[in-house]
């Protein structure tokens, strides 16, 4: 039963390559097949204290040079578990968030690394125990679509006009969107920024807009290919966050849950973070797999499947309200989308993940429950999928 405590500002906790800036700078990347144990809570970063009491981590991991593969994050002193938190190409510069547990007697979390691999953790937030200042999780009824910058769709905010390379823009995130209020209580957010038809390479960056822009990376995108960011980012005393984009592009702003100081709001009661003892695998559809679920059977492209969470196999609970992990598209037959959403809600206009045709992708996600402690997963293109 813990509490999220965001950080004033994104922090970079670790950066492997030569000459960079971070808390932990060692100037050489992690070995292929080897795991670098990476020290976190008791320490101060950038003028930010994680405290010695911290549970787990939020955050983004991105790749830059490597040999390709796969990365897996998990708490120090467990065995290394059967996921995945971003599977990356060689030398693919690569972003994607992860929740990990912290190591009950040091604090500390593993990177583990498929082959030789350069890696940047930039950290927004923490989980603790309960206090006066801690954070409640309240997931939205269904994901609302905040933001759409592009011409003609449907959205909360609609400017109707691309975000300007090397620009900030501020949005407003307390407001009733789509039917569903998030109150002014809400202190930070919780969805995904996808980046449709970027004009160059470049980054995005979420922060609060009373902050100054922090050396950290909510995304990184590519010419012309829309890249889906899941991102937690504080709220300024006035509801409101900071976009930064590195190149022009259009962008989308889903929003699926907050965090807040009440208890109880709008919304129901808030909710506390149970991390597991380690990650497990909850799905995977390829034939001859290991999971709790294992249908041997693609998902069939425009159909919604019923997608069970609680249970013995997974050890959660049937209280549980919400699910946070990574899923990861295999196989796919052509570029699409997918969508995760609580059981006993219609299917809302909203991307959990942009995939693409001959690729391996990995985004992290959270999903709220129905009451019968399932959620929903729809994918637009026929494609494997593997839910840690």
């Amino acid at each position: 039963g813990l509490q999220f405590y965001p950080l004033a500002h994104p922090v970079r906790l670790l950066d492997t390559r030569p000459g960079q800036t971070g808390c932990d700078a060692p100037g050489a990347m992690i070995a292929g097949q080897s795991s670098r144990t990476q020290t976190a809570a008791g320490r101060t970063c950038d003028g930010l204290m994680i405290p010695s009491n911290a549970k787990a981590l939020t955050g983004n991991i991105t790749t830059v040079q490597s040999g390709g593969g796969f990365l897996t994050l998990y708490p120090n002193g467990v065995t290394r578990p059967l996921v995945a938190n971003s599977n990356f190409a060689a030398n693919q510069v690569l972003n994607n968030v992860f929740t990990v547990g912290l190591g009950v007697s040091d604090g500390a979390f593993n990177i583990f690394v498929t082959t030789d691999t350069n890696v940047v953790v930039d950290i927004t937030g923490y989980y603790a125990p309960p206090s006066g200042s801690g954070l409640y999780f309240h997931p939205l009824p269904h994901p609302v679509r905040l933001l759409d910058s592009r011409a003609g769709q449907t959205a909360c905010f609609t400017p109707g006009a691309l975000l300007n390379a090397d620009s900030t823009t501020t949005q407003l995130g307390t407001t009733t969107c789509d039917g569903v209020l998030i109150p002014a209580g809400a202190l930070a957010l919780v969805g995904n920024a996808t980046t449709v038809g970027p004009q160059a390479n470049g980054f995005l960056t979420l922060f609060p807009a009373n902050a100054t822009r922090p050396l950290a990376a909510s995304s990184n995108f590519q010419t012309g290919i829309n890249m889906n960011a899941p991102f937690t980012v504080g709220l300024s005393p006035s509801g409101e966050f900071n976009i930064y984009t590195a190149a022009t592009t259009n962008l989308v702003v889903d929003v699926l849950g907050y965090y807040s100081a009440q208890l109880n709001d709008t919304n129901g009661q808030g909710l506390l973070f149970n991390p597991l003892p380690t990650p497990v695998r909850l799905l995977d559809t390829r034939a001859g797999a290991t999971g709790c679920f294992t249908p041997g059977a693609q998902m069939i492209g425009g159909t919604a499947y019923l997608q069970p969470a609680t249970g013995v196999c997974t050890g959660i609970p049937v209280a549980a309200k919400a699910v946070v992990g990574n899923a990861t598209t295999v196989n796919v037959s052509a570029n699409g989308f997918l969508t995760f959403w609580p059981s006993d809600a219609n299917q809302p206009n909203v991307a959990t993940s942009n995939y693409r045709s001959g690729t391996v992708f990995n985004r992290h996600f959270t999903v709220g429950l129905g009451t019968d402690g399932a959620f929903k997963r729809f994918a637009s293109s026929t494609t494997d999928l593997v839910i840690d």
